[in-house]
Order: C-alpha cells, then sequence, then structure tokens
C-alpha cells in the first residue's frame, strides 16, 4: 500500500531459464520440474513455509509441484488438498457470480446500484455495477480507509463492519467512469448485490452456484471465524531465517477477498476457464474495455487485468495478505492456466512465475526491443530556458539546472541525474528508464514539463519562486484537525520550528508513517514525503479551517476540518 513516486524505481532481477520446447503438453516432466525446482529454491529452503504451483491445459495437468510446511510447530506438509487464502484473486469469482446472475437475466451490468442496495449514500444513484466491476465507481477502498479511520486491520471485522464503514464515508474518489482506482470497497458491495438478488448468503450462492457446479469441492467463503479447516494453511514471513506467523483470521468481509481454496480446486476452475464451452466467458475477460467518459481504455475486466507478457496476451490477477502471496495467470491463445499459492510471503510470488512462462512459452515469447535513443548536442542556451522547478500532481518537485554545460535533474533527498537531449525539447536519462518534454508557449517561454516513466506521462508546472515561510506564520497551520465522517483525529504540531501531522496508530503500525512533516511548497500547499500535496483551507476571514489531501494511497481528496 506505500505510495511509490514516478520516479523512484525498484530494481528487481528476473531469473529467467529458457529452453526450446515452445507447447508446454510436450515439455518432459522431470525436465519441467527441474527447472521450477531450481526457481523456487533461489528463494525458498527445506522446513520453511512454501506453496504449490501447478500448469494445466483444458485436459491436462501439465505440472503439480508442492514445497515447505503448511504448517511449522507441528511439520505438517502442503499437498494439494491444503486451503490457502487465496485473498484478491477472489475478486474474480465475485466477477464471475455477477455475471452469472446477470446470464440468468437477474440483473444487467448497467444497473444503478441503489436499485439493489438503496441504503448507501447517495452516490448509488450514479453508480452502475459495471463501474464496481472495472474499479471506475469511485467508491474508496476499504483497506486505506481503515488506516484513515484508525482501524487496525488485524483486529475482527466482519461484512457488516465493511458495509458500514463504506456508508459512513459519504464520498466518492471521482466522478464515477472518469478514473479507474483499485477499491475492495466496491467488490465488497458487488457481493451484497449477490446477496440482494440471489436472496441467499453470499457464501451460500458461491458454494452452490460456483464452487460445486465447477468442481471445487473445498473450497468456501470464509465468512464467519468459526469456517475453520484442518486443512487450512498458516501464513508466514521469514525474518532472520525464521518463519514468523503472520496470517490472522479476524477479517471475515467478503467479496474483495476471504476465499479458502485449494490447488485441487483452483485446478479444476484453471481448465474450466479455458475449456472450449466456456469460449464466451474467456472472451469477456481477455478483452479491452474502452469504458472511462475520455474514452481512454482500461486493462481491467472482471476481475482480472488484461495485458501482454513479451507479446503473449495474458489476463491474470495477484493476491496477498499477510502470509499469503498467490498468482492467477491465463494464457488464453495458449489455453494455458499457471497457479502459484503461497503460505509464505517472503516468496516473490510474481517474480517466479514470470520466470516459469519464460520456460513453458520460451519459442514463443518475444522480448520487446526498444531503439536505442540518440544523443544529440545542444546548445547550452536553449537547455537554460528549461531550468527551474517543475511541480508534479501530488506536489512533489523537480529541479532541471545546467551546470558547465551539464543537465542535470535533482530529485527530493539530493538524487541527482545527467540529462541527455534527443531533440530541442526532449531529453532522456541512462541511469533509469525515463524521459521528459518540455512545452514551448507561442511566446517562447516554458511553463509546463511532462514526464514520462511506465508508460504514463505526468504534466508538472513551473514553480515561481516564493519567500520561505516565517516560523510564527508556520505556526498559524497548527491545530487538531478531523475527519469529519470518521471523527478521527489528526493533530498538526509545531515543534522545533517545523510543523508536522500526526497520523493515526494504524498508520505507524503498517506503514511506518508517524509524525509526518509538511515541507511549505507555495501558498497554503506542503509537500509531504509519503502521501504527496496537502493544502489548507481558508475562510473568508482568512482563517484556516481545513485542510485536504488530493492523493492519499487508494483514496483521493480527503478533506479534514479545523477544530
Amino acid at each position: 500500500m506505500k505510495k511509490i513516486s514516478v520516479f523512484i524505481l525498484i530494481f528487481s532481477g528476473i531469473y529467467a531459464i529458457s529452453n526450446t520446447q515452445s507447447n508446454p503438453a510436450s515439455i518432459d516432466k522431470a525436465f519441467l520440474q527441474e527447472k521450477i525446482d531450481s526457481l523456487v529454491r533461489l528463494q525458498w529452503q527445506e522446513g520453511q513455509p512454501g506453496g504449490l504451483i501447478a500448469i494445466v491445459s483444458p485436459d491436462r495437468l501439465i505440472s503439480l509441484q508442492s514445497y515447505g510446511l503448511m504448517e511449522t510447530v507441528l511439520n505438517l506438509q502442503i499437498d494439494e488438498n491444503t486451503l490457502f487464502d487465496i485473498a484478491s484473486v477472489a475478486k474474480h469469482f465475485t466477477a464471475f457470480a455477477i455475471l452469472t446472475l446477470e446470464k440468468e437475466g437477474k440483473l444487467s451490468l448497467d444497473d444503478k446500484i441503489s436499485q439493489y442496495l438503496p441504503d448507501l449514500p447517495e452516490y448509488g444513484n450514479k453508480i452502475t455495477i459495471r463501474h464496481l466491476l472495472q474499479h471506475t465507481s469511485g467508491v474508496a477502498s476499504t483497506d486505506w480507509l481503515r488506516l484513515l479511520a484508525d482501524l487496525p486491520l488485524d483486529e475482527a471485522w466482519s461484512q457488516k463492519d465493511e458495509i458500514e464503514l463504506i456508508k459512513k464515508y459519504s464520498s466518492l474518489n471521482f466522478e464515477p467512469n472518469s478514473q479507474h482506482i483499485y477499491s475492495n470497497g466496491g467488490y465488497a458491495i458487488l457481493a451484497e448485490i449477490v446477496e440482494s438478488v440471489s436472496a441467499m448468503p453470499f457464501s451460500e450462492y458461491m458454494e452452490k452456484k460456483v464452487f460445486k457446479p465447477k468442481g471445487m469441492i473445498n473450497s468456501f467463503v470464509f465468512d464467519h471465524p468459526g469456517r475453520e479447516s484442518k486443512m487450512f494453511a498458516t501464513g508466514y514471513k521469514i525474518s532472520k531465517g525464521n518463519a514468523v506467523k503472520e496470517s490472522s483470521n479476524a477479517d471475515c468481509s467478503y467479496g474483495a477477498g476471504n476465499i479458502r481454496a485449494s490447488m485441487n480446486d483452483m485446478v479444476q476452475w484453471g481448465q474450466t476457464i479455458i475449456s472450449d464451452k466456456n469460449s464466451e466467458y474467456l472472451k469477456r475477460i481477455t478483452n479491452e474495455s474502452i469504458t472511462l467518459n475520455d474514452g481512454d481504455t482500461i486493462r481491467y475486466n472482471f476481475g482480472f487485468y488484461v495485458r501482454n507478457y513479451k507479446s503473449i496476451k495474458m489476463v491474470e490477477h495477484s493476491g496477498g495478505v499477510p502470509g499469503f502471496r498467490n498468482q492467477f495467470m491465463v494464457f488464453p491463445e495458449e489455453k494455458l492456466v499457471l497457479i502459484v499459492m503461497l503460505n509464505n510471503e517472503s516468496i516473490n510470488s510474481r517474480r517466479l512465475a514470470n520466470s516459469i512462462v519464460d520456460i513453458i512459452l520460451a519459442e514463443k515469447l518475444q522480448e520487446e526491443v526498444q531503439k536505442p535513443r540518440e544523443e544529440i548536442q545542444l546548445n547550452a542556451s536553449i537547455k537554460m530556458t528549461y531550468e527551474g522547478r517543475y511541480r508534479l500532481p501530488d506536489g512533489m518537485e523537480m529541479t532541471f539546472t545546467l551546470e558547465e554545460d551539464t543537465f542535470w535533474l535533482i530529485l527530493p533527498g539530493d538524487q541527482k541525474f545527467e540529462l541527455f537531449a534527443e531533440s530541442e525539447t526532449k531529453f532522456f536519462l541512462k541511469a533509469f528508464d525515463a524521459q521528459c518534454s518540455f512545452v514551448k508557449s507561442p511566446d517562447g517561454s516554458v511553463n509546463t514539463m511532462i514526464w514520462h516513466q511506465g508508460g504514463r506521462d505526468y504534466n508538472a508546472q513551473r514553480v515561481e519562486g516564493s519567500l520561505p515561510m516565517t516560523t510564527e506564520q508556520l505556526a498559524l497551520y497548527a491545530g487538531n484537525y478531523i475527519h469529519a465522517e470518521l471523527k478521527t483525529n489528526y493533530p498538526v504540531l509545531f515543534e522545533d520550528g517545523k510543523l508536522f501531522v500526526q497520523m493515526p496508530a494504524t498508520f505507524k503500525k503498517y506503514l511506518g508513517i508517524d509524525k509526518m512533516e509538511l515541507n511549505h511548497l507555495s501558498s497554503d500547499k506542503f509537500a509531504t514525503e509519503r502521501l504527496g500535496m496537502l493544502e489548507f483551507n481558508r475562510n473568508d476571514k482568512e482563517e484556516i479551517t481545513g485542510f485536504i489531501m488530493p492523493e492519499m494511497g487508494r483514496l483521493q481528496n480527503v478533506s479534514f476540518i479545523k477544530k
């Protein structure tokens, strides 16, 4: 959940082992076992919690391998019947339930959700079922809402608690259908709609209409603490070489997660998805949809991300909660499913899954070859016009400066990188894969810079010089601020000439954020290191009345009032 700025990079090694066999069904099992074993052992040791890996085609279990312990105290081994918390992989099951009700003519994806849940806030009149499915509703994600409200994530939590929290927070992140932001709250509401339409508890509907008909005989929705099983794996992380228990069964909310499933069941489900009789469903989950108001195409359909992996179409979803990591990948054109289920959060499940794909689809994969960027010589006088500070939408500032004909980018924390020109207005970095473009106005002035990284563009505006605030001016911002609906305190403290926001205990516990320093940008705007920009509000008398945080994890435009 930690916010990562666009220019902070995570370098992770990808372990790839190639072979010359392109048909997964033809790969020798012993060969495949050896290669997968070697990949797993890069991150795992005997005697630790581990997991299972399966590769399936419509009519064949190509590979099934298990590793490690489901429980360390009793030394219980993992097998294909061990139950795992599949976390957010559960979302596509919730979406499948909605699509089943649509097929039966009991609802339409374009129905307003207020039709089924009239006691939601007024925003229910604007949001459709389709918006919830695609994460375009604007409904706040409940994981971040719980942090905001100082509600610990490892204490007892029911579906009733989940829905009450959603009702209490009446603000939307954005106008429905204008953005795509992942929301656990949206999928909790979908589960409520399943219950309303079917007149069954969600767990009963899933068991009768989804799990059992698809051969998933051990799977269930974990909707109350009593629904336990001796086959349920304990979740762990590895700390200083030791397995430390991380999982908790306190959360019993559903829709966004909390399905327990075995690998045997997930194999059955994977084969169902890619069988010929489910071609219509496969088509729906693999097609990108133009859903946003501005016509942008989003890569999320019915609980799956739609991606290309080295030129191969893939639909997939990961799932992670404390102690568990999962990957569920479908390759529709190859009629292949890869499933990774782990009760060891210290194993990088995506890196492992990608490396396995590199083995089984070796001949079909094509690495994207990027044309090398060519540096040109640019007159220093041109570079001088771009010097200055530019502020990104989240409040972060990037500084560009010319030193003895060398053009530099300076990031917060005095990180310094050389820039190289490829045209009169475009520059690139050699230190990492990112570029920037400067936009000239008709009068020749430059007030906008566009930062290009990770396939996205971010507009930044030039920041004019402003006088630093005096300590007396900074002190005026101090006081107690609360979120009006959640009744949570966020004191602003003035200490040793600096401003801080005292965050709730949940932020310290889960994100390591205690007192968050506010660094003045301009006017009433301040930057924070981890949660973007913060802007104070004033009334007609110029009195400070509150503040707003435009981007707070999976929440937007979060408002606080001064008491």
